[in-house]
This record gives structure tokens, sequence and C-alpha cells, in this order.
């Protein structure tokens, strides 16, 4: 919709309650080391979602990459709270150019009752858990692929389900990437900053972390055995679930973007049927792999993220957030 357009058919102004509403959703999204890089401004019409550079992390996310999808994700869950008030979102992306701290705005267009999915996917933002934990044995969910593929498309983006004959392959790639990373003493100082215990309001506490060895532990919380080839129990719990590798046609800061509102409609969508995901993204997050993951799964473009689904074993509690008056201005 045109500007023009815009202020042609828009609505009265938003309350603060409602900016708030839409705030809160957003503050919900999962983000790298739960760090939540963003902040967020309200406006009569919406509100307004910047780039919060200062909860950077340079060791595992040098180039920004992994900051720019969690506002994405950040992104989605205030449309969707847009559609719930009964608004159509108007979403411009960037709009001070691809550097600007400014990622997006999120406007109140036309008047339209929230759908069925809307209503479905918003009360998901609050059940959502990233599932550090083991998952039920046996239940690889390929025929989820459709699903999936409908849940990423309107934002450009691709998923990819690893076939079972993949899996000896594809684990000798993520075991790869791991042990890099088990060497890196910046990452690793960063991790352990990030998982500390004491930390309240941002970072991932011991409740949400895994129990048992990578890939489990997704997070490396847990160094793994310095071995050339992945030890038999990585093949075979990467058999329980499946693995979906989620990808954009280029890297650049809109991509990037575009794959955190791709994510997090996916992991919303999967959180509404009662599954759950852990992320597993040690080969998106070493440069030198991306190519043999995407090999592996026979796709053209850049992988940015590594999902796996299934059904849970156990709950996982939320991981905290800060307070929301620490991210929103009104």
């Amino acid at each position: 919709m045109t500007a023009m357009a815009f202020r042609e058919h828009s609505s009265s102004p938003m309350s603060r309650q409602q900016v708030v509403d839409l705030a809160r959703a957003a503050h919900l999204a999962p983000s790298i080391h739960n760090s939540q890089p963003w902040r967020l401004r309200g406006r009569e019409s919406g509100v307004d979602l910047y780039e919060d550079r200062s909860r950077a992390l340079p060791g595992s996310d040098p180039r920004g990459r992994e900051r720019l999808i969690s506002c994405g994700a950040a992104l989605r869950n205030a449309e969707l709270a847009m559609a719930r008030l009964g608004h159509l979102p108007i979403t411009t992306l960037l709009p001070d150019g691809a550097d600007g701290p400014l990622l997006a705005t999120v406007d109140a267009g036309p008047a339209r009752p929230p759908s069925a999915d809307v209503e479905r996917l918003y009360r998901a933002i609050s059940e959502r858990r990233t599932h550090r934990r083991i998952f039920m044995t046996g239940n690889s969910r390929d025929e989820l692929l459709p699903t999936l593929t409908s849940a990423v498309a309107p934002f450009g983006a691709r998923v990819a389900v690893l076939r079972p004959g993949r899996r000896r392959t594809f684990a000798g790639i993520v075991w790869s990437a791991a042990q890099q990373q088990a060497r890196d003493d910046d990452m690793r100082r960063e991790l352990r900053e990030w998982t500390r215990p004491g930390r309240t309001g941002d970072g991932i506490p011991a409740r949400s972390q895994g129990n048992a060895p990578f890939p489990v532990d997704g997070l490396l919380a847990r160094t793994p055995p310095l071995t050339q080839t992945p030890p038999a129990w990585v093949q075979e719990d990467l058999t329980n679930g499946t693995i979906a590798v989620l990808l954009v046609p280029r890297d650049g800061r809109e991509e990037w973007l575009q794959a955190g509102r791709a994510l997090e409609n996916l992991l919303l969508t999967l959180t509404a049927q009662g599954l759950v995901a852990s992320f597993l993204n040690q080969a998106v997050q070493q440069e030198e792999f991306r190519g043999e993951l995407a090999a592996v799964v026979d796709e053209v473009g850049t992988p940015q993220l590594v999902l796996r689904i299934g059904e849970p074993l156990v709950s996982v509690p939320r991981t905290p957030r800060r307070p929301l008056a620490d991210v929103l201005d009104v």
C-alpha cells in the first residue's frame, strides 16, 4: 500500500495501551543468546523498531547477521499483534537506508477483523519456547515440509528438510563447525558471559539450557570432546525429529530481517501445532561451512539458520526478558 493510500484508509490513532501491546509481543521474540538486541519507539499510528548495537556479540555474530534476524523475529510479532488489534499492519523495512539503526516501522492500516490464523499465531507468541532439551525418539516429521514452506514463503525465504540419507554428512558438517567454536576463545568467553549464573533479564539461565551433550546442547555450553569425527551419539540423536535449514536468496541486512520474520512465523506455526524447535547454528555461524550446508540439502541461496523440529519429551521454561520499559519509548 502506498503512503497516500495509507493516509486515506488509516484508522484513528492508537492508544498508549495498544502501542504497549505491540511492544510486549515484539519483546517476546527469540534472539541470539537471548540478547534482545532491539529498541522500540511508540507512535500514534504504530511502532518503530531499532537495532540496539550496544548488545552486539562480536565473537559469535561479527557481521550482526543474527542480531538482524532476531530483530526481524520481533518485527513479525509486532505485525501479528497489530493484526490482532484489528488493523492491517503496514510494514516498511529500512526506511532510513540499509545502514541506519531504524530497521522497520509498523503502522495501523485499514480496519480488518483478525482471522482465525492471526488469533492462533498471536496466542503462540507467549507459548513459544526454544527447546534445548531432548526430543521424543523416532518422530521425524518430514511431512511438515509443506507447512514450513507456506510459513516462510511470504517473506522470500525457503526451507529445506534434510533427507535421512544425508544425516551422516550433516552430522560431520555440524560437528566440524562445533569443534572450531569449541577452540575459539572469544566465542567461549562470550557464551560464558551470556549463560553465567545470576544473570537476570536476559541471557540463557541454566534451567533453559540443554542437559545432554551436543547436539542437544546446541549452545556448546558443555564443550564437546575434540575428535575429528562425530561420536556415535551425535548422529544417533540427530535421527530424532526433523532437521530444517532456512535459506534466503542473498546475504544483506534486508534479507536478514526477512529471515527473522520468516523464522518467527515458522516457530509460531510449529508452536500452534504442539511442536518445538531448537537451533543448531554452528554451521551457519562459521562462514566456511555455509556452502557445504546448502549442498547437503540440495538448495541454492544462503543458509541462515538450522532448526531441529520435533515433539518435546519435557517442557522448558521461557527465557527471561528485560523490563519492557528498558526497550520501549512511548
